[in-house]
């Protein structure tokens, strides 16, 4: 019977404490922690995973050394915490799994210049943010309410084919009664614009109560 891999409880990573737009990717002795795409099993019941790395530096493919079950859909973007069971060869790892915590995953929304100024964006306590191959990846802390907030990466369309284009991370808690931080990984898709040849820099707004002298962050091609 496949081993069953568990949502990680706890914060799994409380050493991810610096905002900066080139993270490598995290690594503590033996462990290592990786935002992936679970996207599915092998014929032998393996968990599968693709691995952006950080930047543009390729596609590595990670597979459980054994059988192993993951309860959500392929597809699913997550940060997963696992050992190394070998190097990499030909592009595919074999692995062993010590749990994954769900990603809040969209693609990229556009709204009208005009409607920009309206955007909601509540506060969020940024630990790192950086990009892996199309995706913009957030490691922060929201404040915990009962009912579900709203959180989006929304595109000033008037910047659509612009060489700097203006994203907003639009964070709004809906008016609810906060009660305590809590971690959350976040993983955008940024394709659509970050693929264009006109685009030469994503920069990225957003309000931070870590560091609140710092109201954007950009991603600039090489």
């Amino acid at each position: 019977m496949p081993k069953e891999l568990t949502i990680l409880l706890s914060v799994v990573v409380a050493a991810m404490t610096t905002a900066c737009s080139d993270d490598d990717a995290y690594e503590y002795g033996d462990f290592r922690y990786d935002m992936v795409t679970y996207t599915g099993s092998d014929s032998y019941g393996r968990a599968v995973f693709e691995m952006l790395q950080r930047d543009d530096t390729g596609l590595i493919t990670l597979i459980t050394e054994d059988a192993c079950s993951i309860s959500t859909t392929q597809g699913r973007r997550m940060l997963l915490q696992y050992i190394p069971a070998g190097d990499v060869d030909d592009g595919v790892q074999i692995i062993t799994p010590q749990g994954y915590t769900l990603a809040v995953t969209d693609t990229l929304r556009y709204t009208d210049h005009d409607q920009i100024s309206s955007l909601v964006m509540d506060s969020i306590k940024l630990k790192s943010i950086w990009r892996t191959g199309c995706y913009l990846n957030i490691s922060c802390q929201v404040k915990y309410t009962t009912d579900a907030q709203y959180l989006s990466l929304v595109m000033d369309s008037d910047c659509w084919h612009n060489d700097t284009v203006h994203c907003y991370l639009h964070h709004d808690m809906l008016d609810q009664t906060a009660y305590f931080w809590r971690q959350s990984y976040i993983s955008f898709y940024v394709g659509e614009v970050w693929n264009l040849e006109s685009c030469s820099t994503l920069r990225i707004h957003l309000t931070d109560v870590t560091y609140p002298d710092v109201s954007y962050y950009d991603f600039t091609k090489n």
